[in-house]
């Protein structure tokens, strides 16, 4: 009886550290899509639209958070705006796709030098 208590314990304890394990994972993989969010939100200029600079607390500085909170709302205002038509987006994925080219482009020059 004491042996397979024990096993039960054993497997417990490596589904516990396993459902550890993929939380850690889980919220690896959501900070870095975050960071990635947030490099999108810079790349496309609006960080600089609403005077949002690196390095800015947006939660702490009573400033940087009203422009924090004015770049949300033009964010979910055009979320509520979004098109339903797939050529729309087919042409903001045209838009982004060379965007991405300038900015490697211009990363690589600036390497060059």
């Amino acid at each position: 009886m004491t042996k397979a208590l024990a096993a039960v314990n054993k497997q417990l304890s490596f589904q516990t550290s396993k459902k550890v394990l993929f939380s850690k994972n889980q919220r690896k993989a959501e900070v870095r899509t975050k960071i990635q969010l947030g490099g999108l939100l810079i790349k496309s200029g609006l960080a600089n639209e609403f005077a949002i600079h690196a390095g800015a607390d947006l939660q702490l500085d009573q400033d940087e958070r009203e422009k924090a909170t004015l770049l949300l709302g033009a964010l979910i205002e055009m979320q509520q705006n979004l098109p339903p038509h797939p050529s729309r987006k087919e042409e903001w994925a045209i838009l982004g796709r060379a965007a991405f080219v300038d900015h490697f482009l211009t990363a690589k020059e600036k390497r060059k030098t």
